[in-house]
């Protein structure tokens, strides 16, 4: 018997349940090209960054990605830009907790590679 998709789509960890489909829009926006090489590069040092601190911090990268990447993070409250004489960026509460998650994720991948 197949299951369904309720089940398919729900992690159990001891007495907490957590349902994936919330989290699909975060995971799909990180798993896009530069958007951990931001998280990094602004969450380093927890300071404001402008964008092209950002954009020569990550070598190789693309102008117009960066651009759109720092748009959709702003969007997804992950990112706040802040405009004073220069446009800055930095991370919201919401975006400090996901940095956390994702080096606790990348370090037990580390860990066990």
């Amino acid at each position: 018997m197949k299951n369904s998709r309720a089940e398919a789509c729900m992690i159990y960890d001891n007495e907490k349940t957590i349902c994936i489909d919330t989290s699909l829009p975060v995971f799909d926006l990180l798993g896009k090209r530069y958007t951990l090489f931001i998280l990094g590069v602004i969450g380093n040092n927890n300071t404001r960054k402008n964008f092209n601190d950002i954009y020569n911090s990550i070598p190789g990268s693309n102008r117009t990605i960066i651009a759109r990447r720092l748009k959709e993070l702003t969007d997804a409250g992950i990112v706040k830009r802040c405009r004073k004489e220069v446009v800055t960026y930095e991370l919201t509460e919401k975006g400090q907790d996901i940095r956390k998650g994702v080096i606790c994720f990348l370090d037990s991948i580390d860990r066990t590679m």
